[in-house]
Formats: C-alpha cells, structure tokens, sequence
C-alpha cells in the first residue's frame, strides 16, 4: 500500500498553527463555523447505539479536547479520555485547559506513522479529521482508509468516524478545500474491516450533508 507522505502532516500542522496564532482557543480555529455545529456534530456520535459511560475514549485529531468537555456537559462519565493530535499549539491549550482533570491525557501523535500495537483505548472517535481535500499531494480515499485502519485497530470496541456526504446538500455549494466521501463506497471499505459496522446518513446537514461510520470489534 503506498505510504502517506509526511509533507501532509506537516502541512497540517503549518495550516492549524497559523489558525491558532490568528484566532487562539476559538471553534473557528478547527474549522468550525460556530459552536452550535461543532456540538450538534459530536452529539450525532451519541445516536449510534453505543454506550461511552465508563468507557476509555480515544480521540483521534482532538484539538483542544472539546469532545470530553461536551460529554461532560450532558452527563457521558468515560472511565478516561485520551487526545491525541498531530499539532503541538493544539495540545498545549488542550492541556492547559484540562491539566486539572486526572481523567485526561493527551498526546502528539501522527496516526499515519503509528505503527500497531497494545489498543489505546476502548472506543475511538475520529471528527473532522478526513475532510482537508489532499488534491494532488494523495488520494483522499487511499488516505483515509489507511487512517481509519490504524484507528480501528488501536482500539478495543468500536471507533467512529465522520465525513463529508458525497450526496451533496443542494442548499449549500460545493467547495473545492474539502473532500466528500462516497458513503457507499466507505460502507463497502468498512465491511471489510468488520462485519458489525453502522452508518448513519439520515441527520441534517451541518451546514454541509454529513455521515458517520460506527465500526465494533467482532471479538
């Protein structure tokens, strides 16, 4: 399988640095447009059937570790919550923000070059994670199936994952920054990973059409 070049976290780590030099602690440095779709994004995570209470959440691309803050918020105790991102400046106001918290852990961490080993956690979350449009630098579906295989397999119950919906919301225009996964050909892919997989693609939009992919372990 061809390797993911590391010129794509770099630029990752460049794109959100300078965002969090410009705006600091603030949605809109992550990408979101207001905290209102960044909440209605991560309570979509909770519709899945699966229970996160007493559970060791894993949170792949975590920023500044609002996940844990919003399953505070509406009462989901994990047993504990580790972040892991690919962005120093995003972990040090992550555990700035949580250094109190003996329930958090974070951790600088470049999915694509983690090799296997001991699971990490109990359930993954991976949010926002696969949207950058890669372009010309590598196939957005290459990178994305790798990602999610590391993912899936450094965690002991489930992962979920969400995208953007190939199946376009016509209310809102295209943009060429983002990618949009093809939800059948991502069912297609987790399939082959385990045969215990849900999507759900039946929310609205976020402002843009969205899906998300909950995988369990079979075993």
């Amino acid at each position: 399988m061809r390797e993911i070049p590391q010129s794509i976290a770099a630029n990752m780590v460049q794109r959100y640095t300078k965002r969090y030099r410009d705006l600091g602690y603030h949605v809109r440095t992550l990408g979101w447009g207001n905290v209102e779709q960044q909440r209605r994004r991560f309570a979509m995570t909770l519709t899945l059937g699966l229970d996160l209470t007493g559970t060791r959440v894993v949170d792949f691309g975590c920023g500044f570790g609002d996940y844990y803050d919003f399953l505070k918020d509406v009462g989901v105790s994990c047993d504990n919550y580790l972040g892991l991102d690919i962005n120093p400046d995003l972990l040090q106001e992550a555990r700035a923000r949580h250094g109190d918290d003996p329930r958090t852990a974070f951790a600088q961490v470049d999915l694509a070059r983690k090799q296997s080993g001991e699971p990490l956690g109990d359930v993954g979350v991976m949010l926002g994670v696969l949207n950058l449009n890669l372009h010309d630098a590598f196939d957005n579906e290459t990178y994305s199936r790798q990602l999610i295989t590391r993912a899936f397999g450094l965690v002991r119950q489930a992962l979920i994952v969400d995208f953007l919906s190939a199946r376009l919301d016509p209310g809102y225009p295209r943009e060429d920054f983002v990618y949009y996964h093809d939800p059948g050909r991502i069912l297609d892919f987790a399939l082959s990973l385990t045969p215990d997989v849900v999507l759900k693609h039946d929310y609205l939009p976020l402002p843009q059409k969205e899906f998300l992919l909950l995988l369990r372990k079979t075993t």
